[in-house]
C-alpha cells in the first residue's frame, strides 16, 4: 500500500507541476475579418503621408529647364554630384512613376559607379519601364573591373605576425 500511496503521489505531482509550468495558449481571434484592421491602417497611412508631404520638401522636377538647354549637365566638382545623386534619390523615393523614370534615364546616361545602387532599386520597382531601363544601364557596368588601389608605402614591420 506505502508503494500504491507513493507512486500517486509523483503522479499527482507530475500533473501540477506539468501544469504550472505550461506556457499560456495563444487566443485566436474570432473572426479572420481583416477589414477592420485594413481601415485603420489606410486612416494612419494618409496621417503619415500629410505630414510627410509638409515636412520634406520634394525637389522640383528634374526637367523644368528651358527648351533649347538639355535636362541635365554632366556634373563637374563633388558638390555638384552629391546634389544630383540626392535629387535621384528623392525623385525615385517620393517621385510620381514620370519622375522616377526621368530620374532613371539621368542615372543612366550619367553612368558614374556611385549611381549603381539606385539602379538596383530600380530593378525593383512597380513601373516596368523603369525596370527595363535601369537593368539597361547596369548591363553597361557588367564585367568592368574594379580599381584595385595600389599599396604605396611599405607594410609595418610587424606584418609577420599579422597573417
Amino acid at each position: 500500500m506505502n508503494q500504491f500511496l507513493a507512486g500517486g503521489a509523483a503522479f499527482v505531482l507530475v500533473v501540477v507541476l506539468w501544469g504550472l509550468g505550461r506556457r499560456p495558449s495563444k487566443i485566436l481571434l474570432s473572426s479572420t475579418d481583416a477589414g477592420m484592421v485594413a481601415a485603420l491602417n489606410r486612416a494612419q497611412l494618409g496621417l503619415v503621408e500629410g505630414e510627410l508631404n509638409e515636412e520634406i520638401l520634394l525637389p522640383e522636377p528634374i526637367s523644368e529647364v528651358e527648351n533649347n538647354q538639355p535636362p541635365w549637365q554632366r556634373p563637374s566638382s563633388v558638390s555638384q554630384i552629391i546634389a544630383l545623386e540626392m535629387r535621384l534619390r528623392l525623385a525615385l523615393n517620393h517621385g510620381h512613376p514620370d519622375e522616377r523614370l526621368e530620374a532613371m534615364q539621368i542615372a543612366s546616361e550619367w553612368g558614374h559607379r556611385s549611381i549603381l545602387p539606385l539602379l538596383r532599386r530600380g530593378l525593383r520597382d512597380a513601373d516596368a519601364r523603369i525596370v527595363e531601363l535601369s537593368a539597361a544601364a547596369i548591363e553597361q557596368h557588367r564585367g568592368v573591373p574594379k580599381l584595385t588601389p595600389i599599396q604605396q608605402a611599405r607594410p609595418p614591420r610587424n606584418v609577420a605576425r599579422m597573417r
